[in-house]
């Protein structure tokens, strides 16, 4: 197998972890499962639930994750939203977060062909943005993109947060064993992630790890802020979903040879 016996930091939060470990051991690779973070629900739903009560006043709703997409409907459902109005367009980022919305019955109208909020606002254009409401769902202190194009364009835009990205409980060890024996890749599909790792482990002993793998991300935010921390990206698939991740360090290690 391409990867056997490479060791594949994984840093997403538990439940998101182990989609990816089974791909990672399909191809022969070993899982380190160190997530840094926990999606949770806003401290407040207040907002959420006002805006989900009133959705039917709304042109668009736009995606721009998976897990927005996942706790907002999660959400609908538990307030009692059996349908979407029927004049609503749902946009969606990318494949990932399309998968996510479709599976939960919800039509995606529009899908970026740039996995980007850039790209998602370029989709959306044709169609009209002066004089039309937006809603979107995002995670708590998300730059807000979107909604300051939007609103550039004479567009109301609506942001309301869907879910909050808390700091994982460190699993000491397994951060041991990750300081001690650095992993062969490390992979981030967020700058949270990222940065959790660096608060979890230390600064110091982040650096000494991040400086022996190769650094695998999903998204071209995410590699800014790798970058930022003056690291190299070392791969990067073109579409952003974990198949492709896989595929692409797949890819990478053969090269290698």
């Amino acid at each position: 197998m391409t990867l056997a016996g490479k060791r594949i930091l994984l840093t997403r939060s538990e439940e998101q972890n182990e989609e990816l470990a089974i791909l990672v051991r399909s191809v022969g690779g070993v899982p380190v499962l160190f997530p840094t973070m926990r999606l949770v629900p806003p401290e407040d739903s207040g907002p959420l639930d006002r805006e989900i009560g009133r959705l039917s006043s709304f042109d668009w709703i736009l995606f721009s994750s998976a897990n927005a997409a996942r706790f907002f409907c999660d959400r609908s459902s538990q307030l009692g939203l059996v349908s979407w109005p029927s004049g609503l367009r749902v946009a969606s980022v990318g494949p990932g977060t399309t998968g996510e919305l479709v599976s939960r019955g919800v039509r995606v109208f529009l899908e970026a062909e740039k996995h980007t909020a850039e790209g998602l606002y370029e989709m959306i254009c044709p169609y009209g943005v002066s004089g039309r409401r937006f809603i979107i769902p995002q995670v708590e202190e998300l730059r807000d993109y979107l909604a300051e194009a939007i609103r550039k364009d004479a567009g109301e835009a609506v942001s309301v947060v869907a879910y909050r990205n808390v700091i994982a409980e460190k699993d000491e060890k397994v951060a041991a064993q990750i300081v001690l024996r650095p992993p062969d890749v490390c992979v981030f599909a967020s700058p949270s992630a990222l940065s959790n790792l660096f608060t979890l482990l230390g600064e110091e002993e982040a650096r000494k790890v991040l400086k022996k793998s190769h650094i695998a991300v999903i998204g071209e935010v995410t590699a800014r802020a790798v970058k930022e921390r003056e690291f190299s990206v070392d791969i990067m698939p073109e579409t952003y979903t974990l198949k492709a991740l896989m595929g692409a360090v797949e890819v990478f290690f053969s090269k290698e040879k």
